[in-house]
């Protein structure tokens, strides 16, 4: 009985040691996939929170945004608010540790986005207001990646 409740004491601890090492804090806890496997794609906005809290309007008018992230690290965002349309085309890269996106625009600074989700088919994207639109908010952008 004491052999069982050691293995069990130990798998409880192997357990929790993953749920501590996850990458980004709203998972996955782990992945067979590398980051740049599970981002690649073609991306649709599916929500988005100012400060933690939905954005309903903001989101309606943003809702047919999408974020193509290509293998050989080129990317275009496809935006489209209300009755005009914008395409920004760049390259894209991670950050050292692999939880921040960089976005580099061909004609735009650069954009630095902390990812808190990154699984086959969810990525969420936080970016703090104040670098580009002067006031202190955090805007997170939820994707779903488009079926294949």
């Amino acid at each position: 009985m004491r052999k069982y409740i050691a293995i069990f004491l130990m798998l409880m601890l192997v357990i929790s040691g993953f749920e501590s090492c996850t990458k980004y804090e709203n998972g996955p806890a782990f992945s067979f996939l590398t980051p740049k496997k599970r981002a690649v794609g073609e991306w649709h906005l599916s929500d988005l929170l100012i400060n933690d809290t939905r954005e309903q309007s903001l989101f309606e008018r943003e809702v047919s945004s999408v974020l193509i992230l290509n293998k050989d690290e080129s990317f275009s965002y496809k935006i489209q608010v209300v009755r005009s349309s914008n395409e920004i085309t760049g390259k894209w890269s991670f950050g050292e540790d692999k939880t921040e996106l960089i976005l580099m625009p061909s004609e735009l600074d650069e954009r630095t986005y902390r990812i808190t989700r990154l699984t086959n088919d969810e990525m969420w994207l936080v970016s703090d207001s104040k670098d580009y639109a002067g006031f202190d908010d955090l805007i997170e952008r939820h994707f779903e990646k488009k079926e294949e």
